[in-house]
């Protein structure tokens, strides 16, 4: 199912009542209460990172850590101070969150019917391309996108001093996007080199990364949990639906079965009621009928052979010559006749492809012979 996806401080402009269709939502959040720490990878096994990188990070925080919420990202490749060259080692960036201000905003979420799927910093709401900074103004900030999955949210004073020192230490300074509807926030030395614009930010389709979402462990919407039980209950009830379906078609082809079987008494016991007496078992009748089919099979194969074809060659020529049949001999070499009064007969009628033709004539007696020759 797709999620509807809003900033949290736009739910108060939704529509009341707009029906439980809306609940689940994705929300971007305040990325000033949001912090991204790059840090070594840890050398212990991954499963053990959730436990070891909260005390990792201890000294960074201002808060204790049982009171911060820590959303560990993806692994990249290490860079040698603050060079862009990859230096072998692996680092992860972690974001971290006051567990306070992740209730508030699932309770401004509950408050405005709003079942909080997903909570992700709001910087990332900006379009991200390698070698350029994107930056935006939003409700008297800056949010800064610097990487795919690292950016920044300040007040304009702060923002471009730190976007200064990410251009003097990059090797290759990087080009700047910026959205604001006042040019005059942007300063002297920024403003011709940078790509401006006063397009604002549309949060309802702008690509949400899920990867950064901090809904994670405790936080961890309760629904997804109950959606895998859903999908479970469903594919088990499923299962049985099927088990039930075969075990009653195997029920029901049992008692068609025993019907046919009662049916087949039935009528035997109402035939010999009728025709009392010695009654054909059902082989012998099976057996007859193959034999009779055997024998229709082979009358046709004969009707369709040459002397037979002959045969029904000479039936037309016979019909309306006025002449009397005498003999006639068939065999498979050909055919012989013996004709009386064969005057009409002309020898041309009697050429049949496949036979050669012969005439003798005998007083009034006609012998006329058709022998099978080889056709080529």
């Amino acid at each position: 199912m797709t999620l509807s996806v809003d900033h949290l401080h736009h739910l108060d402009r939704r529509p009341p009542g707009s029906g439980d269709d809306n609940r689940e939502m994705a929300l971007w959040v305040p990325s000033e209460r949001v912090s991204v720490h790059l840090i070594d990878a840890p050398t212990a096994p991954q499963r053990k990172w959730p436990e070891l990188i909260p005390w990792i990070l201890e000294d960074r925080l201002l808060q204790p850590v049982d009171e911060m919420h820590f959303v560990i990202g993806q692994t990249v490749a290490g860079q040698a101070g603050n060079s862009l060259e990859n230096d072998g080692s692996k680092q992860v960036a972690v974001s971290v969150v006051s567990k306070h201000d992740l209730r508030e905003w699932l309770r401004i979420a509950e408050n405005a019917t709003v079942d909080a799927r997903a909570m992700v910093p709001d910087y990332l709401a900006l379009p991200f391309e390698p070698g350029r900074i994107s930056m935006a103004w939003h409700e008297g900030k800056f949010l800064v996108r610097t990487a795919s999955d690292r950016g920044f949210a300040a007040t304009a004073d702060l923002a471009w001093l730190m976007v200064r020192r990410l251009l003097d230490s990059a090797d290759i300074a990087p080009r700047l996007s910026i959205s604001t509807p006042d040019v005059s926030l942007i300063p002297d030395d920024l403003r011709d080199a940078a790509d401006i614009n006063s397009a604002e930010t549309d949060w309802q389709f702008a690509a949400m990364p899920m990867s950064a979402n901090l809904l994670t462990g405790e936080f961890k919407p309760a629904s997804a949990d109950l959606a895998s039980q859903s999908w479970l209950s469903t594919a088990a009830l499923l299962l049985l639906t099927v088990v039930l379906g075969f075990g009653y078609l195997q029920l029901s082809n049992a008692q068609l079965e025993t019907r046919i079987a009662e049916l087949e008494a039935e009528a035997s016991a109402g035939f010999g009621n009728v025709f009392p007496g010695q009654r054909a078992r059902p082989d012998d009748v099976r057996r007859s009928g193959e034999q009779l089919l055997a024998d229709l099979f082979r009358q046709r194969e004969s009707l369709q052979g040459p002397v037979m074809k002959a045969l029904s060659g000479l039936d037309a020529v016979l019909t309306n010559c006025d002449c009397q049949l005498q003999t006639l001999v068939a065999n498979e070499s050909g055919l012989s006749l013996t004709v009386k009064n064969a005057s009409n007969i002309k020898s041309q009628s009697l050429n049949l492809p496949g036979f050669a033709f012969e005439r003798k004539e005998s007083g009034e007696q006609t012998a006329i012979s058709l022998r099978r020759v080889a056709q080529r």
